[in-house]
Formats: C-alpha cells, sequence, structure tokens
C-alpha cells in the first residue's frame, strides 16, 4: 500500500509535487531558513524545481521523501519534512524545515514527531537518523523531543554536524 498523507493535529504531510515550486521557493529561498542547510538557499524557483524532482525520484525510488507541511485548515503550503537517503551513512536521515512565520509553535517537533514514529512502525526504519549544524539549537531541541539521541560529531555534507540516532539504533 503506498501512503500519500501522512496527518497531524495542524498539519497534512504529502508528496511534493512540482506544482508547489514557487510557494516552497518562499522557504527554500530565504538565507534565514536555509542557514544550517549545507547547500545554502536556493538561488530561484528554477532550483527549487531541482530540488523537488529530486524529492519525486526519491519518492519514486523508495516510497517517501521530504514531502510538503501544509498547513491543516488552510492547505497553504508552510515547509517540508520526511526521510531521505543518506549515502555518507548508508541510512534514512529525518530532516524539517518550516517558514519562519510557523517557527516556535510546536509544528516541527509535530511532524518530526510524525515521521519518526511512521518511520519506525510502518516504514521499518529502525535506523533513522538526523544531523544538524551545532548552531541550530532548535533543532537539537526538536531531535531530542522526539526520541533522537546525540550520538557524535562529524563533518556532515561539507557541514560540522551533530549527529543523532534513534536509542535503538547503533553507528
Amino acid at each position: 500500500m503506498k501512503m500519500t498523507e501522512l496527518q497531524t493535529a495542524r498539519t497534512l504531510l504529502r508528496p511534493f509535487s512540482t506544482n508547489y515550486a514557487e510557494e516552497a521557493f518562499t522557504w527554500f529561498g530565504d538565507p534565514e531558513v536555509m542557514k544550517f542547510t549545507p547547500s545554502g538557499p536556493d538561488e530561484s524557483v528554477d532550483a527549487t524545481l531541482e530540488r523537488i524532482r529530486h524529492y519525486l525520484e526519491h519518492q519514486a525510488q523508495y516510497g517517501f521523501a521530504k514531502w510538503i507541511i501544509l498547513e491543516r485548515g488552510s492547505g497553504k503550503p508552510i515547509g517540508d519534512a520526511g526521510p531521505m537517503y543518506c549515502s555518507e551513512y548508508r541510512r534514512f536521515e529525518l530532516g524539517y524545515r518550516l517558514s519562519p512565520n510557523y517557527w516556535n509553535k510546536g509544528l516541527a517537533t509535530e511532524v518530526a514527531s510524525a515521521w519518526v514514529q511512521h518511520g519506525v512502525q510502518v516504514l521499518g526504519l529502525n535506523d533513522l537518523m538526523a544531523f544538524t549544524h551545532p548552531d541550530n539549537l532548535a533543532s537539537v531541541r526538536v531531535l531530542e523531543k522526539v526520541g533522537f539521541r546525540f550520538s557524535h560529531q562529524a563533518f556532515l555534507m561539507g557541514m560540522p554536524s551533530k549527529i543523532y540516532a534513534l536509542p535503538d539504533s547503533k553507528f
């Protein structure tokens, strides 16, 4: 059974479509949102379109990827989240991003928690990992709240990173 939606109390998560490129560029192109992302902000809507195409290829290969986060009431795109294959560690890595207007409202925790639960219970991703820049304290808090534990520091995707794993997972 192919999953096409995850729901939380305040959001709907669905596979991306290229139709979302303009809206998604509002966060993928935002230097503040992308400050701790190895690739930095997208320079154009075309770059965001390429990013979405990459997500769609991942979706086709694995059945999941980073999905668009929609505000539940309005259906407005507000961010992206989901697991992607991390070749450096040969495991799936959970990531999430939100538009600044949606920061500090518990939404990243809500969405990350839904992916962890679904990833482990339904997809069998028991070795799910996450990483963040050491200075991204908000992301560190989210990871710890949803059950990740600090594993080690490393240089990942060209960036100093704190690597996190679920409690039963070993690196």
